[in-house]
């Protein structure tokens, strides 16, 4: 085999191992019902100010953290730069999607409550019914449920 074919061969290997690995450990779904089944919730920042073009979807990118895995993204909705929301999150497999509840800011009852930042993030996760803040359950329920993609 010619030293050229070889190199060809192996660009190609690795193209579709990058694609394959793509596709299956790294692309998120939009959130549908399957992430209630073993949801969690934590605190989200929301990184950037409102922005909108034709390029781009419009909304405000944030973060939260995901076992030792920090998410970047972006959501379209009511935030303030610095802030900090609820987001949902199937606890099992990230990959079933995530959510930033823009109807509940947490900002100012993370210090109420002590919880506070670890190496610059939040490494907490809690079920609907342990999450500490003074929110009804149902309608933290009743707002991820009307944001879910439906299947």
């Amino acid at each position: 085999m010619k030293r050229e074919n070889k190199i060809v061969l192996i660009i190609t290997i690795c193209v579709i191992g990058w694609i394959i690995y793509m596709l299956k450990y790294k692309s998120i779904s939009p959130p549908t019902a399957v992430i209630l089944k073993n949801a969690k919730y934590t605190v989200g920042e929301i990184t950037s100010v409102y922005y909108g073009d034709r390029a781009r979807r419009k909304g405000n990118d944030f973060r939260f953290k995901y076992e030792k895995e920090i998410i970047n993204s972006h959501q379209d909705g009511e935030f303030v730069n610095g802030r900090k929301y609820l987001v949902v999150y199937d606890s099992l497999n990230i990959r079933n999607g995530f959510l930033i509840l823009d109807k509940f800011d947490i900002t100012d009852s993370l210090s109420k409550y002590h919880i506070y930042k670890n190496y610059n993030y939040y490494d907490v996760g809690w079920s609907l019914s342990k999450i500490p803040f003074q929110y009804d359950k149902s309608d933290i329920d009743y707002e991820v449920k009307m944001n879910l993609v439906s299947e």
